[in-house]
């Protein structure tokens, strides 16, 4: 018990401390100079004019969908030059261009290319949006169509990292079931979005430290459940609430893979209560500070806000039931392209099963497979991380889960990934029986 609460103390200090050095980063970024930022983004007008804002690079699959209101809202926010207060005030009000009778794209790049005119105002404080400090100093350099191509190559550079790391650490075996992970989550669509790079980047960097790191975190008294609670607080200070459970999902996952398998309820079910611990104290700091050092009372707005999002009469939520929320996220799998992926990566997960069960290297997992205790626990953990998206989307309420469906849907991701793993469990224990 005692170890528990130093544990949960030390976590509260270090996502505490995460979130002010977070800020203060936030805060040095509203320094920077504007003009070249304004400028970049100008330049970027023949692609800004040749999308709209939910541009599908795919017609007919939601996946290949951005979200450039809210993509543009935040590059209006890092490009404004009139925005009142200090460096701290903007940091926390967060204002953005909002041009009437205009798509939130096209207000942007109005504001970019007329510099003389005036644009009014609006703020959107709810959200830390850390993600601005990376469009900051990205538009410093670089246009649109540079930044998307740059982002390309280093996500699918730590990818290559990932793959490299798990062979090394004798988890190639579960290759398959990560990679259809991975592409449930549609890599080319992160890429062409900062927004959704904002939690994609959390999400692959954590995999890296577990893999890299993982020994030695394993030795520190709660060493997971901090690393996680960190996870969370990085998300949520840098998300901007498309789809954060992939960073505890996905992760979570090769940890599990990681420890081979051991203790994996208790392990899910930790790891979950300290990333949702970190992700919700990060947002409730930026509540708190703009309530106390500023005008707006961001406490109220955010209650208010998430009452919002759970009354189901509420017209911006298309009074959808329980139901609604899940099926339209749902739905958006229920696609050619995904159908057979995901029955390819049965067929694959099972003959990959079979395959390395014979190898003497697998002899500890085959025989815990075996066991009954093992077998209900891994099978109970996997559960539990299959329900982590069911979990966000009814949490979060119809605001979110069916409004945003567009995006909250690449949660599913972790029920795919968690489904195959306990594909990979019953082929593993049934082979065990008929060996026997």
């Amino acid at each position: 018990m005692k170890k528990n609460l130093v544990t949960f103390g030390k976590s509260i200090l270090v996502v505490s401390i995460l979130t002010i050095i977070n800020m203060c980063l936030l805060i040095g970024a509203f320094c920077l100079p504007t003009s070249p930022m304004r400028k970049h983004l100008s330049d970027s007008y023949p692609l800004i004019e040749a999308e709209h804002p939910y541009l599908q690079w795919d017609q007919g699959y939601t996946s290949s969908m951005l979200d450039g209101w809210s993509e543009f809202t935040l590059y209006g926010i890092a490009i404004n030059e009139d925005a009142p207060g200090t460096a701290f005030e903007k940091a926390m009000m967060m204002y953005f261009i909002d041009t009437y009778g205009l798509d939130r794209d096209a207000s942007v790049l109005q504001y970019a290319r007329y510099p003389d005119e005036y644009f009014e105002q609006s703020v959107y404080p709810r959200y830390w949006n850390g993600v601005v400090i990376f469009m900051k100093l990205l538009l410093l350099f670089f246009n649109i169509p540079d930044i998307r191509m740059i982002n390309m190559f280093i996500q699918f550079a730590l990818m290559a990292w990932i793959i490299a790391l798990m062979v090394c650490n004798g988890l190639h075996k579960h290759l398959v079931p990560f990679i259809t992970a991975i592409l449930f989550i549609n890599p080319i669509t992160m890429a062409m979005s900062v927004v959704f790079s904002a939690e994609y980047y959390p999400m692959l960097i954590s995999i890296i430290v577990i893999l890299i790191y993982g020994k030695e975190i394993d030795k520190l008294e709660g060493g997971w459940k901090i690393f996680f609670a960190v996870v969370g607080a990085v998300t949520s200070f840098f998300c901007f609430l498309s789809s954060p459970g992939i960073t505890l999902g996905v992760p979570l996952v090769v940890l599990l893979w990681f420890l081979g398998e051991k203790n994996v309820t208790k392990t899910v079910i930790s790891s979950s209560l300290y990333w949702g611990g970190g992700y919700a104290l990060t947002w409730v700091i930026k509540w708190i500070i703009c309530t106390l050092f500023t005008e707006h009372n961001l406490i109220e707005n955010a209650i208010n806000q998430m009452t919002m999002y759970e009354d189901t009469a509420n017209p911006g939520n298309s009074g959808a039931s329980f139901i609604d929320r899940l099926m339209k996220n749902l739905w958006v799998y229920k696609t050619p392209a995904f159908i057979l992926l995901f029955a390819a990566a049965v067929v694959l997960t099972v003959i990959m099963a079979f395959v390395y069960m014979k190898k003497k290297d697998d002899q500890r997992d085959v025989i815990a497979a075996g066991s009954k205790m093992e077998l209900l626990d891994r099978i109970i953990g996997y559960g539990l991380v299959a329900m982590i998206p069911f979990a966000i989307l009814i949490g979060l309420g119809n605001g979110y889960a069916y409004v945003h469906y567009f995006m909250a849907h690449r949660q599913l991701s972790i029920a795919a990934l968690a489904a195959l793993c306990v594909v990979n469990v019953l082929v593993m224990s049934l082979s065990k029986r008929k060996s026997n």
